[in-house]
């Protein structure tokens, strides 16, 4: 698979769909279908932590995909029991089907070295709560836009990153399909 060198998130132009939960105000972005966006490694989950800062969030973007890993949408700064139970509440403007998501949390400052024990038993919550409603949560990525942490990679003994994942699999014709003879 060639190296993406370029994570293009929807310009700040574009619409997004804006909403209001009580007193909070957040937004959905829809990727361009004709400039998908892949998330088949960290490499580009990184690239798309710092590429979501040009966009208008504030504090978190929780990002979902699909099987394939095909980003579907990115709310930004949704309301906490979205983040939290984002498969049971239906975003309204969320019509494309997804299993995986991914929660980049913009910081002022990225610590290094080893995640806290909070950070831990953060991830792994919001990990148990994903599974719950039949999710995959790829990572919780940590950014300030010139550092990007990731929880999975510190607090997962066999995080999804390290595992063989080819977003575009390649259809063998002469293998799987069946060959017609017109003359029959």
């Amino acid at each position: 698979m060639p190296f993406v060198t370029r994570v293009r998130v929807p310009r700040r132009a574009q619409p997004a769909l804006r909403l209001q939960s009580g007193d909070h105000q957040w937004s959905i972005c829809y990727p361009d279908p004709d400039d998908p966006i892949v998330i088949a490694g960290f490499g580009e989950a990184a690239m798309l932590a710092t590429a979501v800062l040009d966009l208008e969030v504030h504090r978190e973007v929780l990002v979902l995909l699909d099987p394939r890993r095909h980003v579907t949408a990115l709310l930004l700064d949704p309301p906490a029991e979205v983040g939290l139970l984002v498969g049971m509440a239906a975003p309204p403007g969320v019509e494309a089907p997804f299993c995986q998501t991914m929660c980049i949390v913009v910081q002022p400052h990225v610590p290094t070295g080893p995640p806290t024990e909070q950070d831990r038993r953060g991830y792994h919550a919001l990990r148990r709560a994903h599974m719950a409603q039949g999710l995959l949560l790829l990572d919780v990525i940590l950014t300030n836009g010139d550092t990007v942490r990731s929880l999975a990679i510190g607090c997962d003994p066999d995080p999804v990153w390290f595992d063989e994942f080819d977003p575009l699999p390649q259809h063998d014709v002469a293998e799987h399909d069946p060959v017609i003879d017109p003359a029959a």
